[in-house]
């Protein structure tokens, strides 16, 4: 098991229920997969970069994680079928 960051951008146009409801999908399916949330870190609604699907906007949220790497693939291909999910990023952190 080795530490990990993920940071999430969501639809800032959801309302807060379905905002708390992409959040808890993603916390079982990291719970199905036997990653440990270590941390939820809410960043709210922040201005982006550039335009992502036409927003200038996105809802941020980083999670430290506790989990196997090899599970990023898998992991990956069902965050991409939401598409509330702006943009996503695993970034290993150093020991």
């Amino acid at each position: 098991m080795a530490k990990y960051e993920m940071m999430l951008i969501i639809d800032p146009s959801l309302s807060d229920e379905d905002k708390a409801s992409n959040l808890t999908e993603l916390k079982e399916l990291f719970k199905e997969n036997s990653v440990k949330v270590e941390k939820e870190d809410i960043w709210w609604d922040k201005k982006l970069a550039y335009k992502i699907n036409k927003s200038d906007r996105g809802y941020y949220v980083l999670f430290d994680l506790d989990m196997d790497g090899k599970l990023i693939k898998d992991l990956s291909k069902t965050i991409n079928l939401n598409k509330s999910i702006f943009r996503y990023m695993f970034v290993k952190k150093e020991d």
